[in-house]
């Protein structure tokens, strides 16, 4: 396979799960304000904004002189969903996850194909400014059915190939990537959060309700539910979205199953990529989540979160250097 077409697989896996995690954190957010303070409004929209990477990008808006989220919340969804100067926002997601599948068309299936461009179409058909002033649940539904349903399509459509693979690997990344910011943003700025000597850690004034939001963001509340019944302690939750193993968007499971598509990619050769994702999972895997807490939480997951970006370098390195890196490269790294 040329290196061009990987990486274009490669990027198209990574957008559309933005798309998706985005459509989902930013309704979960949207729905938990209805029924808070408002006084957490800034603050949680804030949060949400550093666990997109996109806090710095809100501030720098020429039409936005404060990057106050409490002046106008829809402001903070119009730039997620559909500001055409957030390369980060749903609608520069979706448009360049189009166009990375349409520059591969003879590699992917026509049913995926229509899947990708039947939403991109979709999105641009539509009044996107009135629908997020009114109700963006609906809209942030349809994206995020939309971009399960292309996987759904990918999986159904397409043989276990290279280009398969690179698709899928690119999806996991984003996806495991996406996941400790999650856990590491929302547990940094829950000023509710005390930390005693091991477990149990103490949630007052009602604080769980953030981590149903997170839970929820993760699309694992049910399923942390049916395994911790009723437990309310913040580290069930993030030994949860960290190790679980049969969690879709556990970390660890996201790893293992990138591990297994980078080793086939690699003809199972130890490659740097191939020992750098090895290290990465293998450091997480065996750890308790209570000492971590005991330690520094956010510092383990930064450096998870650096190893991860090796490892898509790794994988750059290997697969995709064939030029200097352009313009598409800088946008899809933001």
């Amino acid at each position: 396979m040329l290196a061009r077409l990987a990486e274009n697989l490669f990027w198209a896996g990574r957008y559309v799960e933005r798309a998706e995690d985005t459509a989902r954190m930013v309704d979960v957010t949207y729905h938990t304000l209805l029924e808070s303070p408002f006084g957490e409004v800034g603050r949680t929209w804030e949060q949400l904004l550093e666990v997109l990477h996109l806090r710095a990008a809100w501030e720098d808006r020429a039409s936005a002189p404060t990057a106050d989220p409490t002046g106008d919340p829809n402001a903070v969804v119009r730039f997620l969903v559909l500001d055409p100067g957030n390369p980060g926002s749903i609608a520069a997601a979706t448009a360049r996850a189009r166009e990375n599948v349409r520059s591969v068309r003879e590699l992917v299936s026509t049913e995926l194909w229509e899947a990708v461009n039947d939403l991109h179409l979709e999105l641009r058909s539509r009044d996107l400014d009135r629908e997020v002033a009114e109700q963006p649940s609906e809209l942030l539904r349809l994206v995020r059915n939309a971009s399960m349903a292309i996987y759904g399509v990918a999986s159904e459509t397409m043989p276990r190939d290279a280009g398969w693979r690179f698709l899928a690997l690119g999806r996991l990344i984003e996806r495991a990537e996406m996941t400790c910011r999650l856990i590491d943003v929302r547990y940094g700025q829950l000023d509710a959060l005390r930390v005693p000597e091991r477990r149990g850690v103490v949630v007052e004034d009602g604080g769980f309700h953030h981590w149903v939001a997170v839970l929820k963001s993760a699309s694992a509340f049910e399923a942390y539910r049916r395994r911790y019944r009723a437990s309310t302690d913040p580290v069930d939750v993030i030994e949860f979205l960290l190790l679980a193993d049969d969690l879709p968007r556990s970390v660890v499971y996201c790893l293992t199953s990138a591990m297994r598509q980078l080793e086939a990619l690699s003809d199972g050769r130890p490659s740097r990529a191939v020992r750098l994702l090895g290290r990465t999972t293998s450091s997480l895997m065996y750890r308790d989540v209570a000492e971590l807490l005991d330690e520094d939480l956010h510092d383990f997951l930064e450096d998870v979160q650096a190893r991860i970006q090796e490892v898509a370098e790794a994988v750059a390195d290997e697969f995709f250097r064939h030029q200097p890196p352009g313009e598409m490269h800088a946008v899809a790294s933001s």
